[in-house]
């Protein structure tokens, strides 16, 4: 009977709202709307909600919102859920506006208490930057979905020149119907260009950052009323994921999100927000944690504190924020409210070290414009105060020590993998940091990393201009190709004699007028053409050298699985060398394949299905497929995996998809794991494998009817291969050997002797070195020393040896 009447008052509430008319592009029965859902058990059952593809608005005490498709809303009621329908703000907003009209063209001094449309924002932003021209640019990064401008102003002393100064940014309304940030945004934007001239704090902020103001990321969801753009898309869920998404690129992706990515690379701003309806709380990264919702997924220190300082900068400057029921404070983490995939504000975070925070900053999402001149009046302080943050922590010119060019650079504090970069134009960095002591490492590829400790007090921030000393020369082989004929097959087989192309990638500074030569790192290769020409390699930059290219043949009794080492001596203008090995795998891969017996399997809810298959091969794995074939209702809910007999796994099908599709076809052909099969690679193929599938919801089943394992894979060797010594020097310190390292040794033990006809003479003489992970000993001997001998240990002890003679 309670849900009875829940349900009947929200029919009344539909009742009493004004007729809207659908925009034409929207089909009514295919709109997605909110609807509440009650929590039993918060934690699990927003894992649940999330693991099955449902699209959370928010959670608060006992109940989430959540954003659904019709056939969603059905699979909720089979999940077990009790759900009850919310009003359509978009609808309703939409409606509203109709009612109270647009803001009107032009600035103004005081809030309007209507809404913006795109026309009227439009033509209000291009008044401000035609008033303005001394400190604004109004440009699009992009269009949506139906071709609106994605409109950002810039506002800034200087806006043509590149300074040293803190980039900024405040981006709303990514969700169409939460438009309040939106007004926010153009209300900061009329207010700080109009009061330049005559506010202190204004000029000081216009004078030493850089200002982007986007207020309306998602137009064409505003226009009609929806969440989500013109193709469905949420873009908070649309961004690379650090831990579930981790490709940083835009291809794929709605257009607007692919024009916030490329803007955001380009700019790469110190400090950002992104402003939200449907709440009131400041919420910091990260949002997604792999462990689930409501379980707290903060950032390294000491990003974690300085994220949660600006958030409650933002939220204690803001009395309805500040003093919320359901956040302390006004502010939480992402993953501590309910974790999200694919948001905003983890990809600036994850990529860019740069520090974004999504504001909630009004519980209703589309509220009356009456009340917009009071949300202006609780979030103005907020949106300075946060901007002014930038001011502090580090910050500095990154250059080069030789010529004093600018540098693009990455900026690191203490152990945070996560770094800032700097501006390429300028080389100036801006890290916030709290007050503390830290260590300051930059770094920059062809240069020499700095590490330095710094000490950041309060206020201004500390300065540390670094000029990076650059690094000699160094040139190293990153890639290979083998061409063994218009008959080979594309490997080296034992007899076979081959081309071979070498890519060389360079550490240091350029590189001009560069000759190779290949020189074994093995046995059981004769190189036959040993000298390359190759084009002049940038810093950081990779060329071929295959002019006339490497001519190489393998011996007729290589070892089974045997790889032969090759290096590539160099010289060039700026210098010489001798690069790292490199290793080839001899003999074609061979192919076989293993079907489960024990299928088909039935897949319940909330049940882990496994099969296996076994495998007889011995060889090592070069490379696999796997063929599924799998009917489930709703695949949204399931995740696959493939299990080694090592026990490496591999995820196939991570919770993606709904009820339009099965699981049918071949991962590593037509269909892409969710996790590189390349895992696999060098395992021994020998054993059981096991598909184990997981159904993460209720309300959905399935079967597992058949699945088969392909792996290509070379013989394990049969026999250990000596090792090599690359060279022999003799100066006053004493004698140099130096040997190739070899595939799979952590350390090396060296050994002497005067009589190699006697192997209990060799004395172990490996502390001397008092480093057994390199590859190189200085003998300071002075005896009548004729052999050395040196072997290298694995997980298997001590293994391969070898000899070189004085």
């Amino acid at each position: 009977m309670r849900r009875l009447l829940v349900l009947c008052g929200i029919a009344t509430l539909f009742l009493a709202a004004p007729a809207v008319v659908l925009p034409a592009e929207i089909d009514p029965a295919n709109r997605a709307s909110s609807v509440r859902v009650e929590l039993i058990d918060r934690g699990p059952d927003l894992k649940a909600l999330r693991e099955s593809g449902i699209d959370i608005e928010a959670a608060f005490d006992g109940w989430a919102r959540v954003h659904v498709t019709p056939e969603e809303a059905e699979k909720l009621t089979r999940m077990g859920f009790t759900t009850s329908a919310l009003p359509d703000e978009g609808l309703l907003g939409l409606a509203r506006l109709k009612e109270e009209g647009v803001a009107r063209v032009g600035t103004r001094a005081s809030v309007p208490q209507q809404y913006h449309d795109y026309t009227t924002l439009t033509q209000d932003l291009q008044t401000i930057a035609a008033n303005y021209p001394d400190i604004t640019r109004l440009s699009s990064v992009g269009q949506s979905v139906q071709g609106r401008e994605l409109w950002m102003m810039k506002i800034s002393r200087n806006p043509d020149l590149e300074e040293d100064e803190p980039e900024l940014a405040y981006i709303a309304a990514m969700h169409g119907d939460e438009v309040v940030g939106k007004e926010l945004c153009f209300n900061l934007i009329n207010y700080l260009t109009t009061r330049y001239a005559t506010d202190a704090r204004v000029a000081q902020l216009i004078d030493s950052t850089e200002i982007w103001i986007l207020p309306s990321m998602n137009p064409d969801g505003t226009e009609a009323g929806t969440r989500s753009n013109a193709g469905g898309v949420n873009l908070n869920r649309n961004f690379p994921d650090w831990f579930s998404d981790p490709v940083n690129t835009g291809a794929g992706r709605a257009p607007e999100t692919q024009a916030v990515m490329a803007w955001t690379e380009a700019h790469n701003p110190v400090l950002s927000a992104n402003f939200h309806g449907g709440a009131l709380v400041a919420n910091y990264p990260w949002d997604n944690n792999p462990t689930g919702s409501s379980v707290n997924s903060p950032t390294p220190d000491p990003d974690d504190a300085a994220l949660y300082s600006i958030s409650l900068t933002y939220a204690e400057n803001n009395p309805p924020m500040y003093n919320s029921p359901s956040f302390t404070d006004g502010v939480t983490n992402g993953a501590a409210w309910y974790a999200i995939d694919g948001g905003m504000q983890d990809w600036n975070y994850g990529w860019y070290g740069s520090f974004q925070v999504t504001m909630e900053v009004s519980n209703d999402k589309w509220p009356a414009g009456s009340t917009l001149p009071q949300f202006w009046e609780e979030n103005l302080e907020s949106m300075l105060s946060y901007f002014e943050r930038a001011y502090e922590g580090v910050r500095g010119v990154v250059t080069d020590a030789e010529s004093g060019a600018p540098l693009a650079a990455e900026v690191f504090i203490d152990a945070d993998p996560f770094a800032s970069y700097t501006d390429p134009d300028v080389g100036d960095y801006h890290r916030i940091v709290l007050p503390g002591s830290y260590t300051l490492t930059i770094s920059a590829p062809g240069y020499q990393t700095s590490v330095s400790p710094i000490v950041v007090s309060s206020g201004t921030a500390a300065r540390y201009d670094v000029a990076l000393q650059p690094r000699p020369t160094d040139l190293q082989p990153v890639a290979n190709s083998v061409d063994d004929g218009p008959s080979g097959n594309g490997w080296i087989d034992p007899g076979e004699t081959i081309d071979l192309a070498v890519t060389l990638t360079n550490l240091g500074r350029s590189a001009t007028a560069v000759e190779a030569t290949l020189v074994p790192a093995g046995w059981f290769t004769e190189i036959l053409t040993a000298e390359a020409d190759c084009p002049d390699i940038p810093t950081a930059g990779s060329e071929e050298c295959n002019s006339p290219g490497f001519n190489v043949r393998v011996d007729d009794d290589v070892p089974p699985g045997y790889t032969p080492g090759f290096a590539i001596r160099w010289t060039a203008a700026e210098g010489s060398g001798l690069s790292e090995p490199f290793f080839l795998e001899v003999g074609e891969p061979i192919c076989g394949a293993a079907a489960a017996t024990d299928v088909p399997q039935s897949i319940l809810d909330h049940q882990t299905t496994t099969s296996t298959a076994l495998v007889s091969s011995s060889d090592q794995i070069a490379n696999l497929s796997v063929a599924v074939d799998i009917t489930h209702t709703y695949i949204g809910d399931l995740i696959v995996e493939l299990i080694s007999p090592a026990g490496t796994r591999v995820k196939l099908h991570d919770r993606s998809g709904g009820s339009s599709s099965n699981i049918v076809g071949t991962y590593g052909d037509d269909l892409t794991p969710a996790e590189s099969l390349a895992t696999f690679g060098g395992e021994a193929a020998s054993g059981t494998w096991t598909l184990s599938v997981a159904d993460q919801a209720g309300g959905d089943q399935g079967t597992l009817n058949d699945w088969s394992v392909e792996l290509c894979g070379t013989p394990v060797a049969s026999s250990t291969p000596e090792m090599r010594f690359s060279e022999l020097k003799f100066d006053p310190t004493g004698v140099h050997v130096s040997w190739w390292p070899y595939p799979g040794m952590t350390s090396y033990r060296i050994y002497r002797s005067t009589d190699p006809s006697s192997p209990g003479s060799f004395l172990d003489v490996t502390a001397e070195d008092g480093n057994d992970s390199d590859t190189a000993f200085l003998d300071t001997s002075t005896g009548a020393l004729t052999f050395w001998l040196v072997t290298g240990v694995g997980d298997s002890g001590e293994g391969p040896l070898g000899h070189f003679d004085r």
